[in-house]
């Protein structure tokens, strides 16, 4: 049954910011911006209605972004995020048979630039026009498609209802608490299912306001903690660890630390507990199904959130029901991970289906596999990966690895006292720096699989 959702914006008074910084934008120049972008975009044919344009946004700065996206919204087109903004990317979307155009803050990109549009605005202390949120959307509106992220082969798209996206911002808020005049941080651009839920819909929803820039290194992060007050940091286990190299106490004021799209190691966990006394809520989920769970420690279990239940199928699998997968999917959909489920509906997450293997007879994971590298002292990061080898092994697990003052030999050494030796990557390559998507933070297998080549 379609119903109408709570308004965006429906919790901020007219003179609440929206954004952080040192010139922040309120919710009615926010709104204002929405409206002129709006009136900027192709008028929809009748028979464009329902869903079926698109437009695809490429926005850097988080509050264009979020202004060009309600502007979508507002005039009935659907929201089209690429998996990045190469160039590539965004002209095989724009070939599309469904997309109208691009709206960007790109330069030498074609398309609308909403830059100029938000630009030539009268300045906020001119405008006298009345505030009101924008009108709910309809649950089964579809109103954005997302994209895996293409770590074990193709982008594959995601499309998402209004129920889906802004029902889950609304549960996010809810069970941790975040509310009006709170600040929010991400370091995960807001394209990423978790960045645009955590960075920019759960402050529209809920009242708060977040920073417009999406910074990954450890020193500007901190210098733009500190300048917003920052009490929520949305961030990646790649960029939580790389605040190691920050003194005990540089970071202070945050209140509560999300994390997600990778499993987030122990030692990360307690060293930043020691360092700036976070308790880092890992976050579990995909673009496929939305958030799943949450955990308040590293190694202890799941809790599912609000609405979502968990079960065991065959071997383990993962079988979910939940409000924020696609009302179109058979229940339950079988997930892509392997669980254990408690008594009391929590689980423990056991890593993916395809992330065991047999070496001989004796089973891999390779979660574990990478668990113990980034535990050996001096490793900044590693990446383990099967490889069908056939012959009597069958596969063989290889590994790649930062560390500066290791060689593929004392790597060996220090994994032998833990794991069988049949377990040990069979190659080791010490690398300068894993490919990692500079957002996520996430690993592409086939970019990972090339530095053995």
């Amino acid at each position: 049954m379609t119903h109408s959702l709570p308004a965006l914006l429906g919790r901020h008074q007219a003179h609440d910011p929206v954004t952080t910084g040192p010139e922040p934008r309120s919710a009615a120049r926010f709104w204002g911006d929405v409206r002129a972008i709006a009136a900027r975009l192709p008028e929809l044919g009748r028979g464009d209605r329902g869903g079926r344009s698109e437009l695809v946004l490429v926005c850097h700065d988080r509050y264009l972004f979020a202004a060009s996206m309600l502007a979508a919204w507002e005039r009935g087109y659907v929201v089209a995020l690429p998996p990045n903004a190469q160039p590539a990317m965004v002209t095989a979307l724009r070939k599309s048979g469904t997309v109208q155009t691009v709206l960007h803050d790109v330069d030498d990109m074609a398309g609308l630039d909403v830059r100029a549009i938000v630009a030539s605005r009268p300045a906020p202390s001119d405008e006298v026009e009345p505030y009101a949120p924008p009108a709910p959307l309809a649950s089964d509106r579809r109103i954005v498609v997302v994209y895996t992220s293409g770590t074990t082969g193709a982008p594959t798209a995601c499309p998402k209802t209004a129920g889906q996206l802004v029902g889950e911002a609304r549960t996010l808020a809810r069970t941790f608490a975040i509310g009006r005049g709170d600040r929010v941080l991400a370091t995960v651009p807001p394209h990423h299912i978790y960045g645009l839920l955590f960075g920019v819909l759960v402050p529209l929803v809920s009242g708060a306001s977040f920073a417009r820039e999406t910074v990954l290194h450890a020193e500007p992060l901190a210098e733009l903690i500190a300048r917003d007050h920052t009490r929520v940091l949305v961030s990646v286990p790649a960029h939580l660890r790389a605040l190691r190299v920050l003194e005990q106490g540089r970071i202070q004021g945050v209140s509560r630390v999300f994390s997600s799209g990778a499993p987030l190691p122990a030692d990360t966990s307690e060293d930043l507990r020691e360092r700036f006394g976070w308790s880092v809520t890992e976050v579990l989920g995909s673009s496929e199904t939305g958030g799943i769970a949450w955990r308040d420690r590293a190694g202890t279990p799941w809790t599912p959130l609000e609405g979502v239940k968990v079960r065991e199928g065959e071997g383990g699998r993962m079988l979910i029901d939940s409000p924020f997968l696609d009302p179109g999917v058979s229940r339950p959909y079988v997930g892509g991970d392997r669980v254990a489920v408690l008594d009391e509906g929590r689980f423990h997450h056991l890593g993916r289906v395809d992330g065991v293997l047999k070496v001989g007879s004796t089973r891999v994971s390779i979660a574990e596999l990478e668990a113990r590298l980034l535990a050996i002292p001096g490793v900044q990061d590693a990446a383990a990966l099967a490889v069908e080898v056939g012959g009597a092994r069958g596969w063989e697990s290889w590994a790649a690895i930062v560390a500066q003052d290791h060689t593929a030999q004392t790597i060996r050494a220090a994994l032998l006292p833990w794991l069988d030796p049949v377990v040990i990557p069979r190659r080791i390559r010490i690398v300068e720096a894993l490919p990692r998507d500079p957002g996520t933070g996430k690993l592409r297998r086939d970019a990972l699989r090339a530095l053995f080549d």
